[in-house]
């Protein structure tokens, strides 16, 4: 028997990101109807945003979104 393919939305989405007590324009990265985590653009760089405190950077968005849907696959 063969497994159908899922087909999952990912969507990227225009968002204002608090980290700490300040807010920056940045990213939403959504699965479906679950946002799995934000993106703030800081200093010519992306930050990985987890409890409004930054847990990463990157030089790429890419990077950082790719970084996001891995730590979201491997918690499931």
């Amino acid at each position: 028997m063969s497994k159908k393919d899922k087909k999952i939305e990912i969507q990227l989405a225009d968002s204002q990101v608090k980290v700490g007590s300040e807010q920056y324009e940045g990213y939403a990265l959504s699965i479906g109807k679950k946002v799995i985590g934000q993106i703030a653009e800081l200093d010519g760089q992306f930050a990985i945003i987890k409890n409004e405190n930054i847990d990463s950077f990157y030089k790429k968005l890419e990077n950082a979104v790719e970084k996001l849907i891995e730590t979201y696959n491997l918690g499931k």
